[in-house]
C-alpha cells in the first residue's frame, strides 16, 4: 500500500535539511537501543537532488496544525539531549503531549531515576501550559535494555509493579505512563500483554492512560526475535496509544542507509494497522539522522546540525525517492563520511501518514534536536 502518493502534495512543494551534533551526543538509553538492535537486519540504497527552503513555525498561542485543532496526538520525547529545555519553551505548542524520558524499573517493580537529575524545570513549564506529561518508562540496567527486568516486570513482580506504576503517575501529575520496554524475551509475549491489560486497567480506574512503545515491524519479521514479545493485537486491546518506533532502520552497527525509509514505514504500519486500530496508532518521525565514517562506526546526527555540516564540508545532499530521506558524503581527516538524514520534504511526507491511514497521531523523537524548520515540515504533513 503506497500510502505516500496520498501524502506528497504539501511535501513536495517543502525543502532542506537538519541534523545533529557531528560528534554525536547520544543519551544512553540511545546507546544502549544500537547496542540491542544490533543483533540483526537489514539497509536500504542511493539518489536525486534535494531542494531547500524554510519557513517560520508557532512558538506558542494556538494550535500550531489542524491535526492538533482536531485532537490527533502529537507526542514529543523530552529526553537526555542537550537543548531539550530550549527546544521544549520555544516549540511547545507544536505538540500537545510529552513523554519525559527519565525513568526506569527494577525487577522488584520500583520506579526509579535513570542516573540524569529529574527535569523538574521541563514538568513545571508543561503543567503551566496544561500540557499532558506521560512518564515513560523503561527496563534499562547498568547493562542496557534488560530482558530479565521485562520478564520479572510483566511476570513475578507484576502486581507490584502496576501498582507503583500507578502511584507514580498520580504523584507527579501525569496524564499516563509510557511503557518503553526493548530487548524483551520472546517468551514473555503472552506476560507483556498480560501486563499491559493489568496497567490499563488500573490506570483507567484513575482516569489516566497507557501509551506502549514498539518496535516497528512487519509480517515479513514478526518472528524475529527482537520482535515477537509485542503482540499488537492483545496490547492494541489495552493500551490507549500503540507508538511504533518507525526510526532506527539502520544504526552506525550496520552498512548506512535511511534511518526512517518510507517503504520501511509503510509496511510497519501496515501490519501495526492490521492488528490494532489505526485510532490507536502513533507513527514515529525521526529529528536525526545518523553519520557514518563505515560499518559498525558512526555517530547520531540531529536535525539542527545538518546545515552546518553540509555549508562546511560544500555538499550538496541527494533526495532518494525510494526511502524518502537525504544522504550526501564528505571527507575529513581522511576519511569518507556517509550521510543519511531527514529534510523537509521527507518528514512532510512521513507525518501525512498520519492523515492516509488514519492514525491517532504522530510521535517526534526528540527534543533539543530539531529547530524550527523541522517543526514547520512536521505541521505541512499533519495539515494534509
Amino acid at each position: 500500500m503506497n500510502k505516500l502518493l496520498m501524502a506528497a502534495c504539501v511535501a513536495a512543494v517543502l525543502a532542506g535539511c537538519g541534523g545533529s551534533d557531528p560528534a554525536g551526543q547520544q543519551s544512553p538509553k540511545a546507546m544502549a537501543r544500537m547496542g540491542n538492535l544490533a543483533a540483526g537486519r537489514v539497509a536500504p540504497l542511493p539518489d536525486t537532488p534535494a531542494d531547500a527552503g524554510g519557513e517560520r513555525v508557532l512558538q506558542g498561542g494556538a494550535p500550531a496544525s489542524k491535526a492538533l485543532a482536531n485532537g490527533k496526538m502529537v507526542l514529543a520525547y523530552y529526553s537526555g539531549y542537550s537543548n531539550n529545555y530550549n527546544s521544549l519553551t520555544k516549540y511547545y505548542a507544536n505538540v500537545n503531549a510529552v513523554a519525559i524520558d527519565f525513568w526506569n524499573i527494577t525487577s522488584a517493580g520500583a520506579v526509579v531515576g535513570n542516573g540524569d537529575p529529574t527535569p523538574t524545570n521541563a514538568i513545571a513549564f508543561l503543567k503551566s501550559k496544561g500540557i499532558p506529561i506521560y512518564g515513560c518508562i523503561s527496563n534499562v540496567s547498568n547493562d542496557g535494555w534488560d530482558p530479565l527486568i521485562s520478564h520479572a516486570v510483566t511476570g513475578a513482580s507484576r502486581a507490584t509493579a502496576v501498582a507503583n506504576l500507578v502511584a507514580f503517575a498520580k504523584a507527579n501529575g501525569f496524564a499516563g505512563i509510557n511503557v518503553d520496554f526493548e530487548a524483551v524475551d520472546q517468551a514473555d509475549r503472552a506476560n507483556l500483554s498480560a501486563f499491559s491489560a493489568a496497567l490499563s486497567t488500573a490506570l483507567h480506574a484513575q482516569g489516566l492512560k497507557l501509551i506502549m512503545t514498539v518496535p516497528a515491524f512487519s509480517a515479513t519479521d514478526e518472528n524475529h526475535p527482537y520482535n515477537l514479545p509485542f503482540d499488537l493485537a492483545a496490547l492494541g486491546q489495552s493500551a490507549d496509544y500503540i507508538q511504533v518506533m518507525t526510526y532506527d532502520e539502520a544504526i552506525p552497527a550496520w552498512a548506512p542507509g535511511a534511518v526512517a525509509g518510507s517503504d520501511w514505514m509503510e509496511n510497519a504500519l501496515d501490519y501495526a494497522t492490521s492488528k490494532a486500530p489505526a485510532a490507536k496508532v502513533l507513527n514515529g518521525i525521526p529529528a536525526y539522522g545518523y553519520d557514518w565514517v563505515k560499518e559498525g562506526e558512526g555517530s547520531q546526527l540531529f536535525w539542527r546540525n545538518v546545515p552546518g555540516l553540509l555549508t562546511k564540508y560544500g555538499v550538496t545532499p541527494k533526495y532518494d525517492n525510494n526511502v524518502n530521506a537525504i544522504t550526501f558524503n564528505y571527507t575529513t581527516g581522511g576519511k569518507k563520511h556517509t550521510v543519511w538524514n531527514e529534510n523537509a520534504r521527507s518528514v512532510a511526507m512521513k507525518t501525512g501518514l498520519v492523515s492516509a491511514y488514519g492514525l491517532a497521531g504522530t510521535s517526534i523523537y526528540a527534543f533539543g534536536m530539531e529547530d524550527a524548520s523541522f517543526w514547520t515540515a512536521v505541521n505541512a504533513g499533519l495539515n494534509q
